[in-house]
């Protein structure tokens, strides 16, 4: 008897090679999808089986094809926030810089706030920071700030900026670690303002007109098509805005969601006078009152937790350390936990405020996203998991730490004990892997990212960039768990490199698990999610220095093509 058409496959990809990551990395040659499932994984004779007359087939003469691509920390909203600022993560001089900030002055009216972001000093050719006269370069009839690659080190602004938030010789300087930089001969402020010293400015910028949701929908929508153009079909949105959680309802009701997303919700902006902790106490209270469950939501939008803390930034300088920077301007730089003196760190007194959030949220059933780079941030955010644990060993919380870049071996001891992931920023590592070396020195460089100690112990790793922080592009990351070398060729710790297999699981199955959702995806396998990345280089046999140079070909997220390279 006939089989009826409807019975056969929507989607076959054949003649290829299956990079199946499944439990034991098992290759197959072709894969079959009915609706958004995969229904068959094997050979190109065995799907062949299930090829009806309407079923579409795409010959891969060859090519690899890896689960689509999960990337666990992606700062999605950016997207919608973005579209009128100016992206400065490309520029290589002093010049470049306010060219860009000049052009976007010519389109804005007079006494518009200009606003960049993403520079690094280290990529530009005068290697050093922008000051105030540099942006009154860019335009004086419009007040202009700028922030620094990674975030977490204050703001930049012209003379105009300054003027109208009334900071001048005479303003008091605030409490560090927050200040205000000065010339060192006239007492004049230079434009580089931190923590409190930053507020009058962000106060103003608040007044700015606010993005309108045509905008800003845009904005996330060409943030969809970058992402799937990189082979990612799954994110962790870490701190996701509650007021953009209805665009992207809104846009998955309109057929425009062709990604998903699994997010951490963002602590609620209360002002600029709040106490450190108020939002992540409010963000905590108002979830556990809701009854918010880790599960809650669909495949392609999905609470996974609250994000909670950061101790800034290693590229900034400022994560928090045991030992102190080498190469830094300043000597004796431990860096911050965000919110913290180092007094409150060691006599217990920060602990005692932020553990009982943690333990709420955990005695809740939920994940917190605790946001750690350096050794002393990481131990602090795993205390308040410990914590937790103490008042509820509830096994398989995975809580995780976002970045998790130096941890020391005690810490991973304890993050295996405690089932604490590590959402961890690797990509990092190609970008900014130069000036993390230099800041840290090549012994500590050993447990940089430690890619191959967390596979070794057991503790399931996942791959980010911190998008937009660093590009979002999967290979680079990759090749840095590969080769373990940044953008300039600096050795980042070769005794922490692992196999492609391996780097290739770290960016699907791993983040899968992150977010309790292995069963579903992170792997193609009979019953799991057809998402797909079609590859232009097999990079499991190529040569290991070629694999940051792979394109994406074909994007495949519920069985459909939602990326085709042109």
């Amino acid at each position: 008897m006939a089989i009826p058409d409807e019975l056969y496959a929507d989607l076959a990809l054949i003649n290829g090679k299956i990079a199946t990551i499944d439990k034991d990395d098992t290759v197959a040659e072709a894969v079959a999808c009915k609706g958004e499932k995969i229904i068959k994984v094997g050979t190109t004779e065995e799907v062949k089986a299930y090829i009806g007359k309407h079923t579409q087939v795409i010959d891969l003469k060859g090519k690899l094809v890896t689960p689509g691509f999960v990337d666990t920390h992606a700062h999605f909203s950016s997207g919608g926030r973005r579209v009128r600022t100016v992206d400065l993560r490309y520029v290589r001089s002093m010049d470049a810089l306010i060219e860009e900030l000049r052009k976007k002055a010519e389109t804005f009216p007079k006494g518009r706030w200009i606003q960049g972001w993403g520079y690094n000093e280290s990529k530009l050719k005068e290697k050093r920071f922008p000051n105030r006269y540099d942006l009154d370069k860019a335009s004086t009839d419009h007040p202009i700030s700028i922030t620094r690659q990674g975030g977490h080190d204050g703001i930049r602004v012209n003379s105009l900026a300054l003027e109208l938030a009334g900071i001048s010789k005479d303003t008091p300087d605030p409490e560090p670690p927050s200040f205000i930089h000065r010339d060192p001969e006239t007492g004049e402020p230079l434009g580089n303002l931190r923590e409190e010293g930053a507020k009058p400015v962000l106060e103003l910028i608040a007044l700015e007109p606010v993005l309108t949701k045509e905008e800003m929908k845009e904005g996330l929508k060409n943030a969809i098509k970058m992402f799937l153009s990189l082979g990612i079909t799954s994110l962790q949105e870490p701190g996701a805005p509650m007021d953009f959680l209805p665009m992207y309802q809104e846009l998955l009701n309109e057929g425009e969601f062709h990604i998903r997303n699994s997010f951490l919700i963002a602590a609620p902006i209360l002002g600029r006078s709040y106490h450190r902790n108020e939002r992540y106490q409010l963000a905590t209270d108002l979830s556990v009152e809701a009854g918010y469950m880790t599960h809650f939501g669909d495949n392609h939008l999905k609470f996974a937790g609250i994000k909670l803390g950061h101790d800034g930034s290693m590229s900034a300088g400022n994560c928090a350390v045991y030992e102190p920077y080498l190469n830094y301007p300043t000597p004796d730089n431990y860096g911050v936990v965000h919110g913290y003196t180092n007094e409150e760190l060691n006599d217990g007194r920060a602990l005692a405020e932020f553990a009982p959030i943690v333990v709420k949220l955990h005695k809740a059933g939920m994940r917190s996203g605790l946001g750690a780079i350096g050794d002393r941030g990481i131990d602090f955010f795993l205390d308040s998991v410990e914590a937790a644990y103490n008042e509820d060993p509830r096994p398989d919380s995975r809580h995780s730490i976002e970045h998790c870049s130096l941890p020391t071996q005690a810490a991973l001891e304890r993050m295996k004990r405690l089932d604490v992931t590590s959402s961890t920023s690797v990509g990092f590592g190609w970008e900014l892997g130069d000036q993390h070396r230099g800041f840290m020195g090549m012994e500590r460089m050993k447990r940089y990212m430690p890619m191959k100690s967390f596979k070794e112990m057991g503790i399931v790793a996942s791959g980010n960039a911190d998008w937009p922080v660093c590009s979002a592009n999967i290979m680079e990351g990759i090749h840095v768990c590969v080769n373990r070398t940044s953008e300039t060729g600096q050795d980042l710790g070769q005794s922490q490199a692992i196999s492609v297999m391996d780097a290739i699981r770290v960016y699907t199955w791993n983040g899968a698990y992150i977010t309790f959702e292995e069963d579903i995806k992170g792997s193609i396998e009979h019953g799991k999610l057809a998402d797909f990345a079609v590859l232009d280089t097999d990079i499991l046999t190529c040569d290991p220095a070629d694999i940051v140079k792979t394109k994406v070909l074909t994007t495949i997220v519920d069985g459909k093509v939602v990326y085709q390279m042109e």
